[in-house]
């Protein structure tokens, strides 16, 4: 055990790969992912050969040939969300099938399961003394697809949404409303027992979302900034999340990084009509004595090949400058290095990164 060493955990944002030579899909980034001692991500949708695609009006099913779990076998993933709103395009059957498949390939998971209790059970990793603990959950879900007692699902956080006519409508008609969202208070007390549980089985907890609003839409929901807050002050000391297919902002809230979506990691379905973008990011959490003591995020790109490329500064200048403009409204400070814009919890303190 080398308990003093500095461990690396990266995060990513949405995979999903449907090729011929599923591994392919992580070509350039497969050495980097293999060099970190954790490895998060969100499995957006199913892998598996069984399950019938439910009626989605307006929207589309979709799921990967169980072959495809290669792609993840040999990015070196070692923990996936499952619970995101394609996941279960093709049933229960699908979804419990991904998480055998999973299993068979040693890749922990959190977010769904055979009942409300494993859905809601963190997926956890230890590495030389160090214990992570992941916590999945979607607020973009299908009514009935959320784990019942004795029945299978997802975990969900849902919100609730009204509309409120703007105060000069009168001078302006046509105007579009104000709109509010906010959690539904049973899921965020579940949600802060879940944490409270990870944290007596882990050193880290770290809670991922499935959230917000798609089709280019890059504003925040209000209620994406208010479970982002609300897990942060419940215990947990990272929240990343993703839905949306493109970047948006990374928030410090009391010490701890909150990164709103990380976009498309890579992903089949890449529609750019729909407001998916290329531009993507690696979430690196460098951990010193099990705590994380800094928060880099590495710009990155999908290629036309959709297969993610990680970039220096220089050629990642357009993808800094994104992240940098869609985080502005929420005050955060990045420091720039060599390879990393790193999130600033401490403003006294920059961590630089070891050498090799």
């Amino acid at each position: 055990m080398t308990r003093n060493r500095e461990l690396t955990m990266l995060i990513v944002g949405d995979v999903f790969v449907l090729r011929d030579d599923p591994p392919s899909a992580f070509r350039h980034v497969k050495d980097l992912m293999h060099s970190a001692d954790f490895m998060l991500g969100n499995l957006e949708g199913s892998i598996c050969d069984v399950g019938k695609a439910v009626d989605k009006p307006g929207a589309q099913a979709w799921k990967a040939d169980a072959r495809q779990i290669s792609a993840i076998e040999a990015a070196g993933f070692h923990a996936m969300n499952v619970a995101n709103n394609h996941m279960m395009d093709f049933g229960t059957e699908a979804m419990l099938a991904t998480i055998d498949n999973l299993e068979r390939i040693g890749v922990k998971h959190t977010g769904g399961g055979r009942n409300f209790a494993e859905a809601h059970a963190p997926a956890i990793v230890e590495r030389d003394g160090c214990t992570v603990a992941m916590l999945g959950y979607t607020c973009v879900f299908r009514d009935k697809w959320a784990a019942g007692t004795n029945t299978a699902g997802l975990a969900v956080v849902g919100a609730r949404t009204s509309y409120e006519t703007p105060a000069r409508v009168f001078e302006t008609p046509g105007s579009p409303p104000v709109i509010h969202t906010w959690a539904i208070a049973e899921h965020k007390a579940q949600l802060a027992k879940d944490i409270t549980a990870a944290r007596a089985q882990a050193d880290i907890v770290v809670c991922t979302f499935h959230w917000g609003v798609s089709k280019g839409h890059k504003q925040l929901a209000e209620y994406q900034i208010e479970l982002g807050h609300f897990a942060v002050d419940s215990g947990a000391d990272l929240v990343f999340g993703h839905h949306p297919h493109l970047l948006q902002g990374i928030e410090v809230h009391n010490g701890c990084a909150i990164v709103y979506s990380l976009g498309n990691f890579t992903f089949a379905h890449h529609q750019p009509h729909k407001g998916h973008e290329y531009e993507t990011g690696i979430i690196r959490c460098r951990i010193r004595d099990n705590k994380i003591c800094a928060v880099d995020f590495l710009p990155a790109r999908n290629e036309k090949t959709l297969e993610p490329r990680v970039l220096n500064s220089t050629e990642g200048r357009d993808v800094i400058d994104l992240i940098k403009a869609r985080s502005k409204e929420l005050g955060t400070v990045f420091a720039e290095t060599d390879d990393c814009l790193q999130v600033v919890v401490d403003a006294a303190h920059i961590e630089r990164p070891k050498a090799a």
